[in-house]
């Protein structure tokens, strides 16, 4: 499956900072070299996140993609940012240990405003709210200024920290709602499940919109014949269902008699109907134009803000200075994801992205061979993804701070949890061992 499939692109990316002896960036250049196949493969954001993250005086982005007779890159977690983090928040901890500043001091005194490219607004940005609870959860302040000066016996102890960040969209979604005298909600939308407990959430949604019971709802999904939703990436799907959801509830209470007030079961028994049920969007050819003007108009709203999921990722390593093995010892996220429907789930999602990375860190690789470009590792005997062995115990937390620009506020947690997470890796490889590694994964090889 491996060879048909494919996997996340590689990339050679340059990352160059210019800044005063404060710290204030003056210049900040990302560029970055993907690979795409002859058939099959697109362009990644490698880039997409130094566009907002840091004020700098002059920036230079630029993203490159060369075709090659090689297995075509598919979408993994976070494509683009996923790598792109790696590479520009390693080069601000680099900074940061060559001007003497605390890493996460200097990301706060380059806190953008307003978004850096563009001056457009931000429409909810609480990164220093992030960096500052997860500083003190962390302990963050009783880490050693000076790389190579903590130990634990023979381990060589380091702190890590880097920015999580992934840009937050919304899509058109139809659904058709259906509320029975009965009391019972059927919510009908071919959105996909895919273990997140995309399914639970909605459910929620829609019990809280109709003012009834979760166990009242029943929602189905995952079928090509159900109405048209977007797929299940780019942390779109939980926003943008939802906001059709909570189109049809209004549409729903409109159908129903005037002055019904809140209990809306009671309202459809009063109607005298078995069930009121009404359409968000239509397959119809007429409802798929509507579609499309709802969405050009939806993205062209969009344009005028800047709008992204944010996190702080913080972790400890530890380094055997004899052979190089390396093993996290702690972990925290700490993430501004607007509202949390259901904390259980989000969680789930962050701790997944979060041990991906970990993986991509410190284990993960394809190796090719030159003289054919077949893969040599195929399976799980030879790509090493992470064990629970190699999972320390991951503290997550969340604001919880509803974004303005979205219904109920959410905003996506499915791809932010992985961002950032080889950036801190490599940052506390460098702070227990004075070794910088710039290429993936860290193997042992590469510390020695």
């Amino acid at each position: 499956m491996y060879r048909t499939v494919g996997g996340r692109t590689p990339s050679i990316q340059r990352v160059a900072l210019g800044a005063d002896r404060d710290g204030a960036l003056t210049a900040l250049i990302h560029t970055s070299v993907t690979r795409v196949g002859r058939v099959g493969g697109a362009p990644e954001q490698v880039t997409s996140q130094s566009r907002h993250l840091y004020d700098a005086d002059h920036i230079l982005i630029q993203a490159s993609t060369v075709e090659l007779d090689l297995v075509p890159n598919t979408s993994m977690r976070a494509p683009g940012e996923s790598i792109g983090t790696f590479a520009v928040e390693s080069a601000v901890d680099e900074l940061a240990a060559e001007l003497g500043v605390d890493p996460i001091e200097l990301r706060m005194r380059n806190e953008p405003e307003r978004n850096p490219l563009d001056g457009k607004e931000f429409t909810h940005r609480r990164l220093r709210e992030v960096y500052e609870a997860g500083a003190l959860r962390f302990g963050w302040r009783d880490r050693a200024p000076e790389p190579d000066a903590t130990r634990d016996g023979r381990w060589l102890v380091g702190m890590g920290v880097a920015t999580a960040y992934h840009p937050a969209w919304l899509f058109t979604t139809n659904v058709t709602l259906r509320l029975s005298a009965d009391g019972t909600v059927l919510l009908r939308c071919g959105f996909q499940e895919m273990g997140m407990g995309a399914a639970t959430a909605q459910a929620q949604i829609t019990a809280d919109a109709l003012g009834v019971p979760v166990d009242a709802v029943r929602v189905e999904y995952g079928d090509s014949a159900l109405p048209v939703a977007p797929t299940a990436g780019g942390s779109t799907q939980t926003a943008s269902v939802a906001a059709s959801v909570l189109a049809a509830a209004e549409k729903l209470k409109r159908r129903l008699p005037k002055g019904s007030g809140a209990d809306l079961v009671a309202a459809v028994r009063q109607a005298g109907v078995p069930h009121v049920e009404v359409s968000v969007g239509s397959g119809a050819r007429f409802g798929r134009l509507a579609g499309q003007a709802r969405l050009i108009g939806r993205f062209v709203r969009d344009r005028r803000r800047v709008r992204a999921a944010t996190g702080a990722q913080l972790c400890e390593v530890r380094v055997d200075p004899d052979t190089g093995e390396v093993r996290i010892s702690r972990w925290l996220g700490v993430f501004d994801i607007g509202t949390v429907v259901n904390a259980k789930t989000a969680a789930s999602q962050l701790r997944g992205g979060i041990v991906m990375g970990i993986g991509m860190a410190l284990s993960e690789e394809t190796l090719v061979d030159p003289r054919t470009g077949r893969i040599m590792n195929p399976s799980l005997a030879e790509y090493h993804v992470p064990v629970h062995a190699d999972v320390p115990r991951i503290g997550v937390s969340t604001l919880d701070d509803p974004e303005p620009s979205t219904p109920l506020g959410v905003v996506g947690a499915g791809e932010v949890g992985i961002t950032g997470v080889a950036a801190a890796v490599a940052n506390a490889v460098f702070h227990a061992t004075g070794r910088r590694v710039r290429d993936l994964p860290i193997t042992l090889d590469k510390l020695l």
